[in-house]
Order: structure tokens, then C-alpha cells, then sequence
């Protein structure tokens, strides 16, 4: 089965190693990029957007989108993490190309027209673009295929603060809108990136089976490798978003839960994610109302990276 979506991104070096894997697969339908800030501001992820497919020669669509968080102040792009470039200082040339006539929101808006229940939205960075897409045209919601999101951290602590993860902090009230609309979601938490490893002799086997697609990717990942071994201990970096991305194609590598959520948007919190599983009831209130959806609480490593090397090493082209 072939799966046509959309990736909603703030490239950002884990961002490459989602649309490198979503290149490489051959059930995998590219169509665009919505680019959004995080790990760098918008208009620099626009460009790594463009710099990406024209390096790897992939023909599909770029649009620009929000520039800024739905009802809070911007937080300083993720830098530290993913370098002043995005990349980590791996040098991908600017594209000649353009981005797209619409910005990001009507763009998703109007491919879910032209293919109504066919378009997967992966979104791996802040959920603005979304949220402002649901705003627009709230029929949205019955035109995907489903909507898979990469963010937060249900039973695990958060990566920017002790509850937070970095999407759902950088836009709290457009990741709570998104997670509270009735659509087919599926959230890729912390839970289910945290226990995958992509460690320096990976990335290099990577590199050797697909010198096109794993060369600047295992080069990207000695910079994100040396953040996590100097902030957590780790011995390899974390494909956060390939996971938004492998979902489609190898679900049977995920445990899952089902459950209500919602998002945590203003005091000390803000950005945390809650949840409530499916078939439960509590005294908070925050969850009326809230469609159950999917969560992947866990990950088999080695199903995991078995596939997404299988993937780039069939990759010919």
C-alpha cells in the first residue's frame, strides 16, 4: 500500500532522517514539506526544506509556514541541539529551487481537498501549522487518511524541561488543539523515541549502504551524537521523527495505547503532555469531551533499526 503525505517540519537533523527514510521507501509517497519553526526559525526551515530535496533530487513541494506560536512568545530556536545551520554544521548547498505559491496551512487545507482520505499529515515539529489548518477549515479532520505526530511524553519525563518535550513546548495551545480534534490520530512520544540508538557505527553502515541519502546523515549525526553524550551519557543520537514516519510502514514495531490528551498550556508545566487511557475516568476535567486516540508507548529497537537500515540500503536511486 502506497501512502501519500505530507511532512510538517522544522529540518533540524532528525527531520533529515525522517524525510530521507520517507525518500528512500518505496510505499512512501512524498508529496510536500510544510516547514515550521524549532529546531530552527522558519524561513531556515524552508530552506533545509529545499536544500534536502534538491540534493537528494526529489521533485516534491515546499510551503512556508507560521512563524509564530499560536497565543505565546517564541522560545529561541533548538541551536544548541541541532546546530546554528540546523544541520550541525554539515554543509548542504542552497537550493535554486522555490517554495510553493501557498503558504503551509492552505496548502495542507487544499491537498486534503484534491485527495480527500488519502493524505497522511506527519507532523515532527510545532503544531501551529495544524492548529491554524483546523481553524481555517475544520471539515479537515474527516479529509485525512490520519494524522501522525511526533511530540510530547506520556509515562517518560520531557527533554526541554522536566515534563516537556520540545514540540508541545514551543506551541502548547496548538499542540492541545490538534490533540483534542476528532481526527484518526496516532502521538509518537518520547516513550516510544527514547529507547532507539542510532550510534556512530550505525550511521556509518548507513553511509556505506546509501552513500547518496546516509553519507550527510551520518555526518549530521556526530554533531547530534556529541549533544546527547555530553547532556545524557549517550552513545549515538535519537531519530526522534523517523518514528513518525515508520509508524506507516512497520507498525508492528510499537506497543500501543489508547487514551485521551490534552496539553498543558500556561505556568510552570506548560507544554507537559497528559494522558488518560482508554476505558478510564478521573476527576479531571481538561479531558471532556476528548476523542481517544492512539499512543506509541514503546519501541522494539532492533525491529526498528533493522527496517529503517533495510530501507536505506534498498534505496538504489
Amino acid at each position: 500500500m502506497t501512502h501519500k503525505i505530507i511532512i510538517d517540519t522544522d529540518p533540524g537533523i532528525d527531520d533529515a532522517m525522517a524525510i530521507a527514510y520517507a525518500v528512500a521507501h518505496p510505499d512512501i509517497d512524498l508529496l510536500a514539506l510544510t516547514t515550521i519553526f524549532g529546531n530552527v526559525r522558519t524561513h531556515e526551515a524552508t530552506r533545509n526544506a529545499l536544500a534536502l530535496l534538491n540534493h537528494w533530487d526529489v521533485l516534491a513541494d515546499v510551503a512556508e509556514g507560521e512563524s509564530a506560536p499560536i497565543a505565546i512568545p517564541a522560545n529561541e530556536p533548538g541551536y544548541l541541539v541541532h546546530g546554528r545551520n540546523g544541520f550541525g554544521g554539515v554543509d548542504i548547498p542552497v537550493s535554486g529551487g522555490t517554495r510553493h505559491d501557498l503558504g503551509a496551512v492552505d496548502y495542507i487545507i487544499e491537498a486534503t481537498r484534491r485527495h480527500p482520505g488519502e493524505i497522511v499529515l506527519c507532523a515532527v515539529g510545532p503544531l501551529t501549522n495544524l492548529a491554524r489548518a483546523l481553524e481555517r477549515d475544520p471539515e479537515i479532520v474527516s479529509r485525512v487518511k490520519a494524522v501522525v505526530v511526533m511530540g510530547g511524553a506520556v509515562h517518560r519525563k520531557g527533554n526541554v524541561t522536566p515534563v516537556a518535550e520540545a514540540n508541545f513546548w514551543n506551541d502548547p495551545h496548538a499542540a492541545d488543539a490538534v490533540l483534542g480534534a476528532d481526527w484518526p490520530l496516532v502521538l509518537a512520544p518520547l516513550d516510544c523515541t527514547m529507547p532507539v540508538l542510532f550510534t556512530p557505527d550505525y550511521m556509518e553502515a548507513v553511509a556505506r549502504e546509501n552513500p547518496r541519502l546516509g553519507r550527510p546523515l551520518a555526518d549530521m549525526a556526530e554533531a547530534y551524537s556529541r549533544f546527547y553524550r555530553a547532556h545524557q551519557g549517550l552513545g549515538g543520537c535519537v531519530p526522534h521523527d523517523v518514528m513518525a514516519i515508520s509508524w506507516l510502514t512497520v507498525p508492528g514495531a510499537f506497543r500501543l495505547q489508547k487514551g485521551a490528551l490534552a496539553v498543558v498550556t500556561d505556568g510552570p508545566a506548560i507544554g507537559q503532555c497528559l494522558f488518560q487511557p482508554g476505558g478510564t475516568k478521573s476527576r479531571a476535567t481538561v479531558f471532556d469531551g476528548r476523542p481517544d486516540h492512539l499512543v506509541m508507548t514503546d519501541t522494539d529497537p532492533a525491529l526498528f533499526l533493522a527496517d529503517f537500515m533495510t530501507v536505506m540500503a534498498r534505496h538504489t536511486t
